[in-house]
């Protein structure tokens, strides 16, 4: 057996909190696209024993509970799923364990890593970096005082590389990180209104959100503060929006970078694609689910569903590569022979030795509040 942690997020309890992101619970997706390894015959003769833990991804406290029932409780070789910021050093750099994640790489945290890392999107700066670009090709910062939005409770490195992608294109960004506040929604609330007071005294007109949380536009509406224009590094559904209790005409215009089509005018049409919808039947036929593309429903699974049919396809030929003697060396070696891969919904994936973050290719996009949706820009 080869035993693999199923790291997903709960975020029916996050909704009970207040912070409605449009996403529902996703452990059965995540763990049927693994089940369908073990269906095909296993790794190497062998299969895959499965435990699953899903978290509340609100400060350090459960992750760092769920690391610990992995690594020493479990004994997992392996976990698949997500991380909440430097959390994931509790299991590569502790506890030595490797992790295959949705997102999340820094430099910084490659280095720390004592087991094989691997993030299925990008690292945080290639990200950061690409953002900066897009919005400076746009036309969108050259002579505006920017102000840049960030929190430690969601993870500060997306924020800290937006500044020094900011700094390194010559602009000097005016500081807005929050603290830690490990949960407490009145505590982020009148952190934030500190903030937007200083960007209101300093003359901001361009806003960047580095979280991701709808419920930080939602602060910002709270505390009564307006901006020429937003940008968001990490697009928020309409939906999601909608459930934070942000009226959407209060982003209408604002620009983001896409790495995949969810959340844009262009989902649907994943459903056209062979590798998503191959991913998206066997989701189906395996939980009951209906895993809908269209931009409008309730509660969307497509964006996990693409990640839970990528994270398993990079396992699988990871571990398939690394041959019947299992070790974090031969499994390291594995995942960097992969080379090109198709994945569902990431474009360009590609492994191989020094770069174990798969995909790469963002999309400008712009924020249409009639349909609740990001257009591609271009």
């Amino acid at each position: 057996m080869i035993r693999v942690g199923v790291s997903t997020f709960d975020w029916d309890r996050l909704a009970e909190l207040g912070v409605r992101g449009g996403i529902g619970n996703s452990e059965d997706i995540y763990v049927a696209m693994l089940e369908a390894i073990n269906d095909r015959g296993g790794i190497n003769g062998r299969q895959l024993e499965l435990y699953p833990i899903a978290y509340l991804p609100v400060g350090a406290t459960e992750a760092d509970e769920a690391c610990l029932k992995f690594t020493e409780d479990h004994e997992v070789f392996v976990v698949v799923g997500g991380a909440l910021g430097d959390t994931v050093l509790c299991m590569t750099e502790l506890h030595e364990t490797a992790v295959i994640m949705v997102g999340g790489m820094t430099e910084d945290r490659k280095a720390r890593a004592k087991a094989p890392y691997v993030t299925v999107s990008n690292e945080s700066v290639e990200r950061a970096d690409a953002f900066v670009d897009l919005m400076d090709e746009l036309g969108l910062l050259e002579g505006k005082t920017i102000g840049v939005t960030g929190s430690l409770d969601v993870g500060a490195a997306d924020y800290d590389f937006t500044m020094e992608a900011l700094r390194n294109a010559g602009y000097d960004p005016i500081d807005g990180l929050t603290g830690n506040n490990d949960g407490d929604l009145g505590a982020t609330a009148r952190d934030a209104e500190v903030v937007y007071e200083i960007f209101r005294t300093s003359g901001v007109d361009v806003t960047i959100s580095t979280t991701g949380v709808p419920l930080e536009i939602a602060n910002a509406i709270d505390a009564g503060y307006e901006t020429d224009q937003w940008l968001l590094l990490t697009s928020m559904t309409g939906r999601a929006l909608n459930d934070a209790g942000v009226e959407l005409s209060y982003l209408d215009g604002a620009y983001s970078a896409n790495l995949t089509p969810i959340g844009t005018t262009g989902q649907e049409a994943m459903a056209d694609d062979p590798v998503v919808a191959a991913c998206i039947d066997d989701i189906e036929e395996r939980t009951g689910r209906t895993v809908s593309y269209a931009l409008d429903i309730e509660v969307s699974s497509l964006g996990q569903a693409i990640a839970a049919c990528s994270l398993a396809a990079i396992l699988e030929a990871g571990l398939t590569n690394a041959g019947p003697v299992l070790t974090n060396e031969t499994f390291q070696a594995g995942l960097e022979a992969i080379g090109p891969i198709d994945l569902a919904g990431y474009p360009d994936g590609n492994l191989g030795p020094g770069d174990l973050s798969a995909s790469s290719g963002f999309e400008a996009t712009r924020f249409d509040a009639d349909s609740g949706a990001w257009d591609l820009v271009g």
